[in-house]
C-alpha cells in the first residue's frame, strides 16, 4: 500500500492514464506498474577498470530513489525497458552485491527486463534475482514496450535507448531538460540512471513533451513546437546514437 501519492503529471495515453513522475519513471495505476529505461547499474564501475576516477556509489543512489518510487506507488510490477546493465559484470563488481541486498528487502516485487543492446552477460548475474528477461517486444493493454523506439503494428511502442533532453536556448542561457517524448506511434522515457548521458531530440509539430526540472514534470511541448518550427541545423542530431 502506498504511503504518499507520488508527485507527477498525470496524462492520457491510448486511453490509458499514467503519471510521469520527476524521477524520470512512468507509473501505470491500472497495472500497479513501475516503467522506467535504461538504468545502466555498473556503468561508473565499467569506467573506473578502464581507468577513470569516477566514485563510487551511484548504484545505490539509484536504487535508494526506485525505493522511494515503490513506497510512493506501491507498485507490485517493476517494468525496465532496457539497459538494466551498462556491460557484462565481473564477480568482483560492487554493485552485484549492492544490488543483491536491495533485490532481497523486495522478494514479492515483479521485476520485468525488456533487454537493451547494452544487456550482455545476463548468465553472470545472480539467479536468486528472479529477473524476467523479455529478450522480444513485450505486449501489455495498448502499448508494445521494447528498448529501441521503433513503431510496431502491434501497439503504441513505450520505449527508452535514445536518453532524450530538450535543449532549450534564451537570449543568454541554455537548459537541457530530460523529457518524456511522445509521438504519434512511438513514446521514449528518460533515463533513469543517474550516470547517464543526455541526446537532444528535435520533436515533430503535434509531439507531447515533458520536461523535468527539479522535482516538477513541466509541459513543454509548446517549447518543443516552436524547435519543430524554427530549429537551426544544429539542433539536428542523430537520435538512435546513444549508447
Amino acid at each position: 500500500m502506498n504511503d504518499v501519492s507520488p508527485v507527477g503529471l498525470d496524462i492520457h495515453l491510448q486511453g490509458e492514464a499514467l503519471r510521469l513522475l520527476p524521477r524520470r519513471a512512468l507509473w501505470w495505476p491500472a497495472r500497479q506498474t513501475l516503467i522506467l529505461a535504461d538504468a545502466h547499474f555498473g556503468k561508473a564501475g565499467v569506467f573506473r577498470r578502464q581507468g577513470v576516477p569516477l566514485p563510487s556509489g551511484g548504484t545505490a543512489a539509484d536504487l535508494a530513489e526506485l525505493d522511494r518510487l515503490l513506497r510512493q506507488t506501491g507498485a507490485a510490477r517493476l517494468l525496465i525497458l532496457g539497459d538494466f546493465l551498462h556491460a557484462a559484470p565481473t564477480s568482483e563488481e560492487p554493485w552485484l552485491q549492492t544490488f543483491s541486498g536491495w533485490r532481497a528487502t523486495h522478494r514479492q516485487l515483479r521485476i520485468t527486463v525488456v533487454a537493451g543492446n547494452h544487456d550482455r552477460g545476463l548468465e553472470r548475474l545472480p539467479a536468486d534475482w528472479a529477473l524476467d528477461w523479455q529478450l522480444r517486444p513485450l505486449v501489455d493493454g495498448p502499448f508494445v514496450f521494447r528498448h529501441d523506439p521503433e513503431p510496431m503494428a502491434d501497439g503504441y511502442v513505450l520505449a527508452g535507448h535514445l536518453h532524450p533532453v530538450l535543449r532549450l536556448r534564451g537570449r543568454v542561457d541554455r537548459l537541457r531538460l530530460p523529457v518524456f517524448w511522445f509521438a504519434d506511434h512511438v513514446g521514449v522515457l528518460p533515463s533513469f540512471g543517474s550516470f547517464t548521458g543526455g541526446q537532444p531530440i528535435r520533436p515533430a509539430a503535434g509531439d507531447r513533451v515533458y520536461g523535468i526540472a527539479a522535482d516538477q514534470v513541466l509541459d513543454c511541448s509548446a517549447a518543443a513546437g516552436s524547435l519543430a518550427r524554427h530549429g537551426t541545423a544544429a539542433d539536428r542530431t542523430d537520435q538512435r546514437s546513444v549508447s
